[in-house]
């Protein structure tokens, strides 16, 4: 039985929007992106221009634009570069085409790429996406792209296709014990399925479980999409369906991949504060769970064993909107908003509204600035 109340979280928006811009002037959050990052490049293919190939006989796509981000980690380096914070990635990538690209994109930010460590034993995670006009367009007249006017095709996913070898973990491990103390945050992005090959493992999780352990002056915020479990003592970010699988699994249940997500799923307070409260109380630390359109909830331990839930609204938006990289602009607007001493409620707040912002950016993965975030809180006054 649950005997966990749900408090709604009552906005000053005027107060914190001053705090916000008092806080953005007297301090610049130092954080740290930790794990899985990946080069997201977009292909622009214009069928008018398709060709048949004079060696296959199928037809030969044409692509005359392309764009690439860094994704992933990436999307949170992204955001939080666009709100200020001086930004330092530890992950590891391949010395290889894609790897140049992503290490490019991620310094064009301004973010530090020191602790990323470049290897020709692996391959760079890479999402290639073919993109379509979504409309029909005159032959011989090319087109710039730009947002709303493409759809994506069938993704082409590059993963190393062998475990990273160990070394180089323990280098990624030495690069981010060197300088850990110095940083406000650390987040750590955990998104690939078992099975990847990438950098996560049992031993990393372990080492990063541990880190936050030991250096409780530095927030650390965790966004595992498949290991939420392996993470006891940083303050765990996840989706309703992360949060029920974890649960399963802690309980018995096989390993499970992502569940469809909906409405429905997330609708369900009752469940999800029981749940909440149990990984709280088991981890020892808060857990925010975020649900959409519906906001999110904070399940926070407290004193003698008592366990406290806070509901979070969310920003309305209008659609169109795009969720692509919602739940990293999320990661980043929280981190970000506690380095500067706001409270944790009132940090998952901020990250929502950073969130609001970046889903409005269609066909892209968006960022929001201070700027914008002042103004959304001003329309709440």
């Amino acid at each position: 039985m649950n005997d966990l109340t749900l408090v709604p979280f009552q906005i000053d928006a005027p107060e914190l929007s001053a705090r916000l811009a008092s806080a953005v002037r007297q301090k610049t959050p130092k954080i740290a992106v930790v794990g899985d990052f990946c080069l997201d490049k977009y292909l622009y293919v214009y069928p008018e221009l398709d060709e048949i190939s004079v060696e296959t006989g199928m037809t030969a796509f044409q692509v005359r634009a392309k764009r690439s981000f860094a994704g992933v980690g990436g999307t949170i380096t992204n955001n939080l570069r666009a709100l200020g914070a001086e930004t330092y990635c530890f992950g590891v990538v391949g010395e290889d085409g894609e790897g140049f690209e992503l290490l490019k994109a991620l310094k064009k930010t301004g973010a530090n790429v020191d602790g990323m460590i470049v290897s020709d034993e692996i391959i760079t995670s890479s999402y290639v996406k073919p993109m379509r006009p979504s409309g029909p367009t005159k032959k011989g007249s090319l087109q710039q792209p730009s947002e709303g006017e493409w759809s994506e095709g069938n993704r082409i996913d590059l993963r190393n296709p062998t475990p990273v070898p160990l070394h180089l973990i323990e280098r990624l491990k030495q690069a981010l014990l060197a300088s850990i103390v110095t940083f406000d945050a650390v987040v750590i992005s955990d998104q690939f399925p078992s099975g990847s090959e990438v950098v996560f493992s049992d031993d990393l999780h372990k080492f990063l479980a541990n880190a936050a352990k030991d250096n409780p002056n530095v927030f650390f915020l965790c966004d595992s999409r498949f290991f939420v479990n392996e993470y006891r003592h940083a303050l765990v970010k996840c989706n309703a369906s992360e949060l029920f699988d974890a649960y399963d699994v802690a309980n018995g249940a096989k390993d499970k991949r992502e569940t469809t997500l909906g409405p429905e799923l997330e609708a369900r307070e009752s469940e999800l504060c029981r749940v909440g409260k149990w990984m709280a109380k088991r981890n020892k630390q808060p857990v925010l769970v975020t649900r959409g359109a519906l906001g999110s909830i904070l399940i926070e331990p407290k004193d003698n064993d008592n366990v406290a839930a806070v509901a979070i609204p969310a920003v309305t938006v209008k659609p169109p909107i795009d969720i692509c990289g919602a739940g990293d602009a999320t990661n980043a607007g929280f981190a970000y908003a506690k380095s500067l001493g706001f409270s944790l409620v009132e940090s998952a707040f901020l990250a929502g509204v950073v969130s609001s912002i970046t889903i409005k950016q269609i066909g892209v993965t968006g960022t929001a600035s201070i700027e914008q975030i002042l103004n959304v809180l001003k329309q709440m006054n």
